[in-house]
């Protein structure tokens, strides 16, 4: 279990290892993805009185048209008064949810539309929740609808980030205010996610019943890899086909076996880099708060220094009426205070 308010590195690397695993011997991305937001909704709890961090958890990810599923589709469709987009169209599909209610555990039910069309740019711009996802991941909303071969290569590798409403209450990027983020008193909304291979944007979304920080949030960054890892072992081929049979896949197609291996390899370099990364940022911090410390010790014994090297005299010569004379062996006297000036 992981308590939110307290998610340290070493429960981001287990979170990040379990979730890493959720690839493996499934038969579909659709399947992965349900392990996936299925794992986030029921280990991140309250230490205290175990209840459910997140009322709801979803993973999108965006899809075309033309090789979405039949009820994807019509959901598609129904956004755009029945005419059918083009083929290559992406869309921003739900793949998997869990939650607190029955109907949110299925990604059939768990939204009114689960296949929204990315029609253009300018469209997009005005869904707050998407274009803003898209504006906290570092893209811009064409490279998202009709990314470029040569710039998607580029940007691959490196587009692994959150999406962070500290206050999900009244946001302009939360539409859901009475269905969910009101009812269900959410406080925060938490994303991360980032680009697969095939050119598509994945987003795992937290609506979660307590507020957190930007400094928690930008430590999820490290989970979306994971998720890409898991969800890259599947990719395209079989998203949302969960009746083919998943051994034989594996068993019979080298090819399968080959892309197998290099987005293992290719995922674990990352997972490498992000590793050090994190080791850099932890030791610039740690440097940090050494020079700190430093700083602190430095003058703490400059002040001790201070109050140590004080003439003697200074505290007795406001307030001693007495005469007080300061000897020194064989030089006579060196100082006095004021009541030996007056005798």
């Amino acid at each position: 279990m992981y308590n939110i308010n307290l998610f340290t590195p070493q429960d981001m690397a287990k979170c990040s290892l379990v979730l890493r695993q959720f690839g493996r011997n499934t038969a579909s991305m659709e399947a992965s993805s349900q392990k996936i937001v299925k794992y986030i909704y029921q280990h991140f709890c309250d230490s205290e009185t175990g209840e459910n961090t997140c009322a709801l958890v979803r993973l999108f990810k965006t899809h075309p048209y033309g090789e979405l599923e039949d009820s994807l589709q019509q959901s598609a469709r129904r956004l755009m008064n029945g005419n059918s987009p083009a083929a290559d169209m992406k869309c921003w599909t739900l793949l998997a949810a869990a939650g607190t209610e029955p109907q949110w555990n299925s990604r059939h039910t768990a939204a009114e539309n689960t296949a929204i069309p990315l029609v253009s740019a300018k469209l997009v711009a005005q869904m707050p929740a998407i274009s803003e996802i898209i504006r906290q991941f570092g893209l811009d909303i064409p490279t998202v609808l009709g990314i470029e071969r040569e710039r998607f290569l580029q940007l691959e590798p490196a587009v692994l980030n959150i999406f962070h409403v500290s206050q999900a209450k009244g946001s302009p990027f939360i539409s859901e205010q009475n269905s969910l983020i009101i009812p269900y008193q959410i406080k925060s909304v938490l994303g991360f996610g980032g680009l697969l291979r095939s050119g598509s944007l994945f987003a795992v979304v937290m609506f979660l019943k307590v507020k957190i920080p930007e400094t928690t949030a930008e430590m999820f960054k490290y989970l979306a890899l994971s998720v890409k890892t898991a969800l890259s072992l599947t990719e395209e081929k079989n998203v949302f086909d969960p009746s083919r049979n998943f051994s034989s896949i594996v068993n019979n197609n080298n090819i399968y076996d080959t892309q197998f291996l290099e987005y293992q390899i290719a995922n674990l370099i990352q997972l490498l880099d992000f590793s050090e990364q994190e080791m850099l940022r932890q030791a610039a911090r740690f440097q940090q708060t050494i020079d700190k410390l430093q700083r602190e010790i430095a003058d703490r014994k400059n002040k001790e220094h201070l109050q140590t090297s004080r003439d003697p005299f200074t505290d007795v010569h406001n307030f001693a009426e007495d005469a007080i004379v300061s000897f020194e062996e064989n030089q006579g006297i060196q100082r006095f205070n004021q009541g030996q000036e007056k005798i």
